[in-house]
């Protein structure tokens, strides 16, 4: 009677889990009208970046037209981990942190100790006085700077995806897009619960959390929650919490399993050593007969 109770009392916490997990950490959801009625930038309401800040592992051209004899400046530079771009022969620049027009104008003025400022166009002639004037180190016609690869600013797409991971961001994407670049949603996915993590900027009180509403999305194409992506966003696709009750009551029900099989696989050995003694005895009585033929002429042995 006492385990009878036990059992039952274990059935009871293992079925009050369950309903829990069942129920899940549902994303608290903000309504959509609100979502509509903000300045929060979707699909049709999408707005520019602003201005490019080159961080690791960026890739940045620098072209000079005109440098010294056989120490040419051409090509892609590496940002790396340390902030800095290499030159080759002219050293080194720190970068990191810095805009375009501020990354041109350092390596113009860093150059200044190798190349004279009429290579590095940094002076003109001004058409109506004829003198000379000076020009903007940002401005040199001389000296070319982009970035060729963005590769420091990225967003994540998490959780039952087919391709989960991180993805580079080009100021155009929004949530449909990353989803379908990230291989779609699985089968075990919850389409129900999906939201957007913004992480808070500088200065902020606290991060963003959007739900997202995938069906009127694709369905209705209504494009209130396909937000336009910014750098650092998290796509989180939870699971489906009937899969998730299955998988938690496999996870309580491995130990137990493990022990039965081994008992069982026991079991089975110790039957399997047993038949193969009576085996053996019975072949040592066959043969001990088939080896004294008086045995067979005895009275009896029939």
């Amino acid at each position: 009677m006492e385990r009878t109770g036990s059992i039952r009392r274990t059935g009871r916490v293992v079925t009050l889990l369950a309903a829990c997990l069942s129920c899940g950490c549902q994303t608290v959801r903000t309504p959509e009208e609100t979502i509509a009625q903000s300045n929060i930038p979707t699909e049709f309401k999408k707005v520019s970046m602003p201005d490019y800040v080159v961080e690791p592992p960026d890739l940045i051209l620098v072209e000079v037209l005109d440098a010294l004899e056989g120490r040419p400046i051409s090509g892609e530079r590496l940002v790396r981990p340390d902030g800095k771009i290499t030159l080759g022969f002219y050293g080194e620049v720190y970068v990191a942190g810095l805009t375009i027009p501020e990354v041109k104008e350092k390596v113009v003025l860093h150059l200044r100790k190798y190349l004279t400022d009429e290579l590095l166009g940094l002076w003109d002639v001004d058409p109506k006085t004829g003198k000379p004037i000076e020009i903007d180190p940002k401005d040199s016609d001389r000296v070319f700077v982009d970035v060729t690869a963005y590769n420091s600013k990225n967003y994540y797409v998490l959780g039952d995806v087919a391709s989960p991971g991180k993805l580079p961001i080009t100021g155009n994407e929004t949530v449909l897009d990353a989803i379908q670049y990230a291989g779609g949603l699985m089968p075990t996915a919850a389409p129900q619960n999906i939201r957007l993590v913004r992480p808070a900027p500088a200065g902020a009180c606290c991060e963003q959390l959007l739900p997202v509403n995938l069906a009127a999305i694709t369905s209705a194409g209504d494009p209130t929650t396909n937000y336009q992506l910014m750098p650092g966003d998290r796509i989180v696709v939870y699971r489906d919490p009937i899969v998730r009750t299955t998988i938690f009551l496999d996870r309580l029900a491995a130990p137990f399993q493990t022990v039965i099989n081994s008992m069982l696989q026991m079991t089975f050995t110790i039957r399997s050593i047993d038949y193969a003694r009576l085996g053996a005895r019975g072949l040592g009585g066959t043969s001990a007969a088939t080896t004294n033929p008086s045995l067979l002429t005895q009275p009896g042995a029939r």
